[in-house]
């Protein structure tokens, strides 16, 4: 017997993500668009966890309510109250997110943290390999 797919609302998706997160399990999901990319391109799979004390560090890459979406992005500040965060594809367009508004984290490990801290630098000039993950990815 085939397994039922069904299609929903990303907002929805990220709802159930959530409640499922706050209820103290992990979540896989599918990666839609290239606002994570090189690190995470779109089809990719990633399992997000819930939010333990410590993690909101910067580099880590968080589940977090934006308002009107659902984001799954980098942080590249932290301080009492909220959390920025940007996506590796993107190199404009942060989002300031109240700490409690994060939810889930992804698990990398120290070598996907390692490139991060280099991408981030990069930052001024990503723009340029970007163009060429898109095209190729």
């Amino acid at each position: 017997m085939k397994p039922t797919i069904r299609l929903i609302d990303n907002r929805e998706l990220f709802a159930i993500a959530r409640d499922t997160l706050l209820e103290g399990s992990s979540v896989r999901v599918s990666v839609r668009g290239q606002s994570m990319l090189p690190f995470f391109r779109s089809g990719s799979t990633i399992t997000l966890r819930p939010i333990r004390e410590g993690d909101l560090r910067k580099y880590n890459v968080v589940m977090a309510d934006a308002g009107k979406s659902f984001v799954v992005h980098r942080i590249i500040d932290v301080n009492d109250k909220y959390v920025t965060l940007l996506g590796d594809g993107n190199c404009i367009g942060t989002e300031r997110i109240e700490r409690d508004k994060v939810y889930g984290i992804v698990d990398c490990s120290p070598l996907h943290l390692f490139f991060a801290k280099i991408w981030l630098w990069l930052r001024p000039v990503r723009r340029y390999p970007l163009a060429i993950f898109r095209r190729i990815m």
